[in-house]
């Protein structure tokens, strides 16, 4: 008996609601059993609790902890040494920077303090990223930013319509305006035409000559009239149409895509630089550039013509778009010069990036009319973490590709150290 009762207050304090429930209503019995019949009814209700108990819980702790070990203390260890591991928690941390980054508004800005609340919370603490009530708060941040992008672009697009509206309505005016003329011109010919010269009644030429000239003068003034209201308004929307030309002329010239390589444009890349470093300053996340130079690019083009050049340069964009990641943004800095832009990416990161990009083009066979045309490229790298200013960033980066131009060509500057 005393076997018994140190087996229930064992089981009393399994974390098992129904089994401590019944093992200390157990000792409550057996402490003041009087007859044998207590005893079976302890027994019955220990084997229905035994018969409904689901033991599956075993495999599934083995599956997890990916082991055969029956030993539930060893279990859990081995299971919480998996969820505490350091490659787990870097792939905690690395997810939560990508939610942090994918939160950033294109457009609206109203919801920075709030995206700037949960991004410190997961980089702080990216284990959150488990719980529903983060996950439900993110699901309702990101529905909120598409919501307020769709009413920006909304308001935008509200604010074109109304002057091509009032275009069309102007322009509407002019030509049924023009049309009444017209017709009446017409009705002076016709009337011009019922004269008979033959008849002998000058009298009545007379008064139908004076009716057209009249008729004329009428509608002369009239035109004039409503030509003359029209005018300020006319005028006005040829200023408005100038300025919508002008901008749509700049905007094709500042085109977000180079038009001769499929990258990036310089408008475009000064944009993105901004996005990265500001993302940067607020929410910690880091990123590195890097500066490409084709070497000798002069002598190619006096060598083989412009038409080489241009082609090597579409050839030269193709490449890098092969080789980047989906979120680096890569694009034509001006000439033979390019930039990429490696969000999350350390300097080291950036060096490796470099020197794959240096050696695929000198490994490449550019040809052109059948000749085959050498081709390398000089790069130099650098990373947000090493300077306070975005500026001295770029221009870091800019001198060490002129640092490998100056040191021979055809290399990456800091060149990447070569681990033994």
């Amino acid at each position: 008996m005393t076997l018994v009762k140190n087996l229930l207050e064992h089981i009393a304090a399994f974390p098992d609601k129904k089994s401590r429930e019944l093992a200390s209503a157990s000792l409550e019995r057996i402490t003041r059993l009087s007859d044998l019949n207590s005893l079976e009814i302890i027994t019955q209700k220990w084997e229905a609790l035994l018969a409904e108990r689901d033991l599956n819980y075993l495999p599934r702790m083995q599956q997890l902890a990916q082991s055969r070990s029956s030993d539930i203390s060893q279990l859990l260890d081995q299971i919480e040494a998996m969820l505490c591991s350091s490659e787990s928690q870097q792939q905690l941390a690395e997810m939560a920077e990508t939610v942090v980054a994918s939160l950033t508004p294109s457009l609206a800005q109203t919801l920075d303090d709030e995206i700037a609340t949960i991004s410190y919370t997961l980089q702080n603490s990216p284990e959150l990223l488990y719980q529903s009530e983060i996950q439900q708060d993110l699901k309702k941040l990101i529905e909120k930013r598409i919501r307020i992008d769709k009413e920006e672009v909304k308001e935008r697009i509200l604010s074109l319509d109304e002057i091509l509206s009032e275009v069309s309505s102007k322009i509407v005016n002019l030509i049924d305006n023009t049309t009444v003329g017209v017709e009446k011109v017409r009705e002076v010919k016709r009337e011009l035409q019922t004269i008979d010269k033959n008849s002998g009644d000058f009298e009545t030429i007379k008064q139908k000559l004076l009716k057209i000239a009249d008729t004329l003068e009428f509608e002369t003034k009239q035109l004039g009239e409503i030509m003359s209201k029209e005018d300020m308004i006319i005028s006005q929307m040829q200023q408005k149409i100038k300025k919508l030309e002008s901008a749509l002329k700049k905007a094709k010239q500042e085109s977000k895509v180079d038009f001769l390589t499929g990258l990036v444009s310089k408008r475009g890349l000064d944009e993105e630089l901004n996005r990265v470093d500001k993302s940067y300053r607020r929410y910690h996340i880091p990123y590195s550039i890097g500066f490409f130079d084709i070497d000798h690019f002069k002598n190619i083009n006096d060598t083989y013509g412009h038409e080489a050049g241009d082609l090597i340069l579409k050839q030269l964009g193709k490449l890098f778009l092969e080789l980047k990641r989906d979120v680096d943004i890569i694009g034509r800095y001006g000439g033979e010069e390019f930039l990429a832009i490696l969000p999350n990416t350390p300097l080291e990161g950036a060096q490796v990036f470099a020197e794959k990009i240096r050696s695929r083009v000198e490994a490449f066979r550019f040809v052109y009319k059948g000749a085959e045309v050498p081709v390398t490229i000089s790069a130099g790298v650098a990373s947000c973490t090493e300077f306070d200013l975005q500026k001295a960033l770029i221009e870091e980066a800019d001198r060490r590709l002129y640092e490998a131009k100056r040191n021979g060509r055809n290399q990456v500057r800091p060149p990447l150290k070569v681990t033994a």
